[in-house]
């Protein structure tokens, strides 16, 4: 899963501005996929699933412990909260945010459905299926 988190974080910097950071990029991400499996899931649905995925992620990443999430699902991350981390790991928070969001839709609705949703989400992403990132560590 993480080189599908890279590929999609570096597709939404991309899309954004050549000047964007990895960390708001990564943040965007977790925006777009509220929009996309609040449909799916309802509100609350998907606010469990991201507070569960931030709860695996500040393991890995304290500060992400900082983070809240809104009534709607929608995470609070400011340009102030991303000085006083740093961009590098900044970053990281957000990869290590959709890494472990990405890995519980797997868990839940199955590798091809969330690659499915992904590719909904960002169509010029070039995904290849279940095979994709087969070696990856969930």
């Amino acid at each position: 899963m993480l080189y599908i988190t890279q590929h999609i974080i570096s597709e939404e910097r991309l899309a954004e501005s050549i000047s964007d950071t990895d960390a708001r990029a990564a943040f965007r991400v977790c925006e777009k996929l509220r929009r996309s499996l609040s449909v799916l899931t309802g509100v609350v649905g998907f606010r469990s699933v991201l507070s569960r995925a931030l709860v695996l992620a500040k393991t890995k990443v304290p500060w992400l412990g900082e983070l809240r999430i809104g009534s709607d699902g929608s995470l609070e991350f400011s340009a102030e909260l991303e000085a006083r981390v740093g961009a590098e790991e900044a970053a990281r928070g957000g990869t290590a945010l959709i890494e472990s969001l990405l890995a519980l839709l797997v868990t839940f609705i199955g590798e091809t459905l969330t690659l499915r949703l992904v590719q909904d989400v960002w169509p010029k992403a070039a995904l290849k299926g279940p095979e994709y990132g087969k070696n990856d560590q969930l």
